[in-house]
């Protein structure tokens, strides 16, 4: 009995995983063409820089006409090596697809303002799209690359926030934009940097820690298998139900926000019937590290 369980359980797990994948591939290539056509149809006409590497592409785009996709995947292989080194595997498969499929839009899509010439549209819009676009990539667990990839790593060892890291690299790109172009160009870019941010922001809300407790009857099959996907330490206890008066398990975890859905998968393919809590955490002391 218990053996035909875990048959079917391994079954399940790995037809929900199939489909899953499917499903974020599909998902981070609408991003890459998202994030690649909001730079490339309003903010780089418009002589406006990108955060990141895609700024720096943008800057040699302009002084000496070289091809952005073919400068962001070069750009992008040292991080990539990086990322490969410290990161999760997943994470570091999911973001040379995306650097990849990126390159190949920015290549594919002219430079050309074929939605507007007002500076101001172009600045809000093109942060919107291209935020849209990189939030989706990371939420479906990669990223743009870049500095994501960087950010991640000191993240992992140094508990700094990927917002904090990039202050310094896109004041530094401000002050580029302000010289080679204009201050009101300078000034447009500032605008596109904080749309950009709170789009990512609103969308993402990856920053958030919560605090999980699930109540399962599965217990070691739930903990083993959130041990394996998001590399989480679990702590659990038995409890009681009043009502049922059943012997139950539960797990406690802290996940980041970014990560519901991978844990509610998990859970749900193991017990639909747990019951799942989750609860804002401010503050953390012990071994847990922040990914973003």
């Amino acid at each position: 009995m218990e053996k035909g369980y875990s048959l079917h359980l391994h079954r399940n797990l790995n037809l929900g995983r199939k489909f899953r994948i499917a499903y974020e591939i599909a998902g981070l290539t609408l991003g890459c063409f998202l994030f690649a056509f909001g730079t490339n149809q309003f903010l780089a006409p418009a002589s406006l820089l990108a955060g990141g590497l895609g700024g720096i592409c943008v800057i040699f785009y302009h002084v000496f006409g070289w091809p952005m996709g073919i400068q962001y995947f070069l750009y992008n292989i040292p991080l990539l090596v990086l990322g490969y080194i410290h990161i999760g595997k997943k994470f570091i498969f999911y973001t040379i697809f995306s650097v990849v499929i990126s390159s190949f839009f920015f290549d594919w899509l002219p430079v050309y303002a074929a939605w507007t010439k007002d500076i101001l549209l172009c600045a809000i819009f093109g942060a919107m799209i291209s935020g849209i676009g990189a939030a989706l990539i990371l939420r479906l667990g990669g990223s743009v690359g870049g500095l994501d990839i960087l950010s991640r790593v000191v993240a992992k060892y140094y508990n700094i926030s990927i917002g904090r890291f990039g202050l310094i690299f896109s004041a530094s790109i401000v002050v580029v934009s302000a010289y080679l172009f204009d201050f009101q160009s300078a000034m447009y870019t500032i605008l596109s940097f904080f749309v950009g941010t709170q789009t990512y922001d609103t969308i993402l809300n990856i920053a958030q820690r919560n605090t999980v407790m699930i109540i399962t009857n599965h217990g070691e099959d739930v903990s083993a298998e959130l041990n394996q996907t998001l590399h989480r330490g679990v702590t659990s206890w038995n409890a009681m139900g009043v009502y049922s008066h059943t012997d139950r398990t539960v797990l406690l975890c802290v996940i980041m926000n970014g990560e519901w859905a991978e844990l509610l998968r998990v859970v749900k393919g193991i017990d639909p019937d747990a019951f799942v809590i989750a609860l804002p955490t401010q503050k953390i002391f012990g071994n847990f590290h922040a990914d973003w």
